[in-house]
Formats: C-alpha cells, sequence, structure tokens
C-alpha cells in the first residue's frame, strides 16, 4: 500500500515545517491529489488521518483536498499556530 508511504512523507513534511517555523501547531492543510496520481485517495487520507492523530503537534489538523487532473501529489498550503497570543 504505497498510499501510507505517501502519507507519512507528507506528514514528515508537516513536520519539518513546524519545526522550521517554530510552529507548535499544525492547523490545516492543503494537499492537492491529481487525478492521474495513481493514489487511492481514500486510502491515503485514511493513512493521512491515523498520523495527525498520533503527534500533538498535528492532531485535529484540518485536511482540505485539492483535485486536479494532473499527476501530482502536492502540500499546496499549510497554516501553523506559534502559539504566540497578541499582547493587549
Amino acid at each position: 500500500m504505497h498510499e501510507f508511504s505517501l502519507a507519512q512523507g507528507l506528514h514528515w513534511q508537516l513536520l519539518d515545517l513546524a519545526r522550521d517555523h517554530h510552529a507548535r501547531k499544525i492547523t490545516r492543510a492543503e494537499i492537492l491529489i491529481g487525478g492521474n496520481a495513481g493514489i487511492v485517495e481514500e486510502s491515503f487520507l485514511f493513512g493521512v488521518n491515523v498520523l495527525i492523530a498520533q503527534d500533538p503537534r498535528t492532531e485535529g489538523m484540518e485536511v482540505v483536498i485539492l483535485r486536479d487532473d494532473g499527476q501530482d501529489l502536492m502540500l499546496m498550503k499549510v497554516e501553523l499556530d506559534s502559539g504566540d497570543t497578541p499582547s493587549g
């Protein structure tokens, strides 16, 4: 099942982004899945959901799937929470 390997790669990429930007949490990720990418979307999303639930930095993260007719699997946009609260 190569979808789980793809989900692992995506999760590692998200964790790297959180670390690089000193974020405590990833709140949302937009992922493009091309219709010709050869990915079973349900299996991929199952893997993503299992992995994000196991890490406090991704737990509860919103996953938005974008689709086109290409061959790509691409992380398009990520929203991070640094945990900083605005001072008033």
